[in-house]
């Protein structure tokens, strides 16, 4: 073969083609010796075209308190949203991807403890009721005041390769701190929606 420094350059075209390794399906799942295939200048395109949308929002607006031991509890979002074809939750916290895809999972959280106490919380999520996806993420902090709220973010990208996949997201307050709980916020004189104590929002690869 000779040097490509020794063909001509022009303008590509998007039904041109590039030679790659295959080293993924649709599904995710590794292919086998990673074959040498063609790709369109289209097909790349669509590909790096590619955003997110949102698929679920859903949120609680009641005070959660998981209880200050080291057994934890589910989430739940009283809410159950099951008209998307992407990702369902019902009202025991179940997450299930309908859709096999790649996912972004932002959950927010608002803290809240007794003044001058200091509590630990931990989250995790929980695949097909068995296997943690992802690390613990722990906050811990010392409330200055009762109406304080504490905020904690967690965002995780994941790839469910197997549609019907469901996830839990898990609460733990153990015993090494004091009570706390998730509480949501009002807002006075109703110049905004008042801020709830937990909300997931999962956006879809498209």
């Amino acid at each position: 073969m000779a040097q490509i420094s020794s063909y001509p350059t022009i303008i590509p075209q998007t039904g041109d083609r590039v030679l790659g390794s295959n080293n993924v399906d649709a599904s995710g799942a590794a292919v086998l010796g990673n074959p040498t295939v063609q790709y369109t200048l289209t097909s790349i395109k669509t590909v790096i075209d590619q955003v997110y949308s949102q698929k679920l929002s859903s949120s609680n607006t009641v005070a959660i308190t998981p209880g200050n031991d080291d057994v934890g509890t589910v989430l739940l979002f009283p809410t159950a949203i099951t008209t998307s074809t992407s990702v369902t939750i019902d009202v025991n916290g179940k997450v299930v991807f309908v859709d096999a895809g790649s996912y972004m999972i932002q959950q927010t959280y608002y803290a809240q403890a007794t003044s001058g106490t200091n509590i630990q919380l931990n989250f995790k999520t929980v695949q097909d009721g068995i296997t943690q996806v992802g690390s613990t993420t722990t906050t811990s902090f010392l409330s200055n005041a009762s109406t304080a709220r504490h905020r904690i973010d967690i965002t995780s990208y994941v790839n469910i390769t197997i549609a019907g996949t469901f996830y839990h997201f898990w609460i733990q307050n153990p015993t090494v701190g004091a009570l706390g709980s998730l509480q949501p916020q009002t807002i006075a004189g109703a110049w905004g929606t008042d801020t709830p104590s937990a909300q997931v929002i999962i956006t879809k690869l498209v």
